[in-house]
């Protein structure tokens, strides 16, 4: 499913319907349904990106390791390789922010959370 402008995932529903779709990291602010608009966006501490560029950079590592190119990892889960990229980069919140403010919170690594 492709995501709405501005969203920072596909959850969105309907514009203004409400505050915030329930996929969306806890900092994305919905926008003023009466002025309409693009919605807000206030960014993540400091210590969630580089957090969230360290992840980038296992992922990348992972790959490397794997042997893939990004274009095949793109393809498997059906994103754009750019986007992809951005993710490897840190640049793409990819809903990474959430898990790791998630983690911060329970007290638990981050690792603890993605095991399978």
């Amino acid at each position: 499913m492709p995501r709405p402008f501005g969203c920072g995932c596909s959850g969105l529903r309907a514009w203004g319907t409400q505050s915030r779709c329930r996929f969306c990291p806890p900092y994305f602010r919905s926008w003023n349904a009466e002025r309409g608009g693009v919605p807000r966006s206030v960014p993540p501490p400091d210590w969630v990106l580089i957090r969230r560029r360290a992840i980038g950079g296992r992922i990348r590592a992972a790959r490397l390791t794997a042997k893939l190119t990004q274009q095949q990892v793109a393809e498997r889960i059906d994103m754009d390789r750019a986007t992809y990229n951005w993710v490897e980069q840190g640049h793409s919140a990819f809903l990474i922010d959430s898990l790791i403010l998630i983690a911060d919170a329970i007290g638990v690594p981050l690792s603890d959370l993605m095991r399978e």
